[in-house]
């Protein structure tokens, strides 16, 4: 079966996929519903500070090696298992340590503040290490473990939540539960993954590009292809940040839940987008990369006029009355109104992100430059404008987004 064969995304392979995650997501939030009645305010406050404050860690576990992932193993003949066995060890190896201390905090002081953060930190870095073993199965064509993976999951955090409900299990014994959990996923994933000795014996017998050399290339690919996400993920909590030194500190809380909302849109943004990666690899290397890259250069020209008319039209709202609103229904409607401008500039660096390492490097300029400039406008606007200022603030990422990608293509 050839590569494009293997990666067709058909209705019913998408609507699986998709329906796999959808299963996660609601049982995810179930949950969380869940836990809120069976704690106390002090046991579910202390949970979800842990939690709030790890959660990250999966994205940076994860985003840039699937990435990675999904780009060259697609593309890649004779080097495609040495690439998934150097990643198939990072879903191995990665979550060791950090298992290792939130289990020796388990046994030592179970009912201790630091070892709920300890617990709380192995889980993310265990569940981003399985979103990225699902993803080396889709890379390789196998979707089937992703469905699978995400459905099991969530199935078993309901699970969980109930025996917390039942069972009175406290907020470490929960997070033990959930690290045991995905521990077990992820050494299923592990099976039918290539492993890095064996990808190691065939580079050694001169069979592909040598090792050095290759894992130098996934290296400097996981990097890169993962400073789009961690520096979105900066850019919002530098926000945080410039929104708690200002009197506006306690609109911290409304522009939590906003980000919320605005978490769970581009969630889906992100979903769709590494669902159709590997199909966007191939073309990128066969002769339709410039019929893509045109229309990646007609969407980043549109990003700029829509970016540039919600950064007038906004202003114009925050001007005429509503800088500093507590008003949860308008502070929805701002974040909303950006959702198509983000979408846009996403698609832009989607297209560029799968090209080519000048269009990679140029990728990670760009997210950098832009958190600069939210930064910036937030510092100006925050004070003056409250949680309304930093959600204006984000507005400029799209701009810059789109200004500085277009000339790369």
């Amino acid at each position: 079966m050839t590569a494009a064969a293997l990666h067709s995304i058909g209705p019913r392979r998408l609507l699986t996929l998709l329906g796999g995650r959808a299963t996660f997501r609601l049982l995810l939030y179930g949950s969380a519903a869940v836990l809120v009645a069976a704690w106390s305010r002090e046991d579910f406050n202390a949970y979800a500070a842990a939690v709030g404050a790890a959660g990250w860690l999966s994205m940076v576990v994860q985003s840039g090696p699937e990435k990675a992932a999904l780009t060259l193993i697609p593309r890649a003949r004779r080097t495609r298992d040495q690439i998934a066995g150097m990643l198939r060890m990072v879903v191995a190896r990665v979550p060791l340590p950090f298992t290792a201390a939130a289990a020796a905090g388990l046994v030592l002081a179970p009912h201790s503040r630091v070892t709920t953060y300890l617990l709380s930190i192995a889980y993310y870095v265990a569940l981003g290490c399985g979103m990225l073993g699902v993803a080396l199965h889709r890379a390789l064509g196998r979707y089937a473990r992703d469905t699978a993976h995400f459905a099991l999951l969530g199935v078993g955090m309901i699970s969980m939540a109930g025996l917390a409900f039942t069972a009175h299990i406290r907020p470490a014994g929960y997070l033990a539960g959930l690290l045991a959990l995905v521990t077990a996923l992820n050494v299923a994933l592990l099976r039918g993954l290539p492993r890095g000795a064996a990808a190691g014996a065939e580079a050694s017998h001169g069979a592909g590009t040598p090792r050095r050399t290759l894992r130098g290339i996934v290296a400097g690919t996981v990097v890169l292809m993962g400073a789009v996400d961690v520096m979105g993920n900066a850019t919002v909590g530098t926000l945080f940040v410039e929104l708690s030194l200002t009197a506006h500190a306690d609109q911290s809380g409304d522009f939590y839940m906003m980000i919320l909302g605005w978490g769970f849109a581009t969630s889906v943004v992100y979903t769709l987008q590494r669902i159709y990666q590997p199909r966007l690899a191939l073309r990128m290397g066969s002769s339709g990369a410039g019929q893509v890259r045109a229309l990646a250069r007609r969407v980043a020209a549109l990003s700029i006029a829509v970016s540039g008319v919600w950064l007038v039209l906004a202003g114009a709202v925050l001007a005429g009355g509503l800088a500093g609103t507590r008003s949860l229904v308008a502070l929805g409607g701002l974040l909303a109104s950006l959702l198509p401008a983000n979408a846009l500039a996403g698609l832009v660096v989607f297209v560029l992100e799968n090209t080519g390492q000048t269009e990679l490097r140029a990728c990670a300029k760009a997210v950098v430059l832009s958190w600069a400039v939210v930064a910036a406008l937030g510092a100006l606007v925050i004070p003056f404008a409250g949680a309304a200022g930093a959600v204006y603030a984000l507005g400029a990422q799209g701009f810059v987004l789109g200004t500085v990608l277009r000339r790369h293509m």
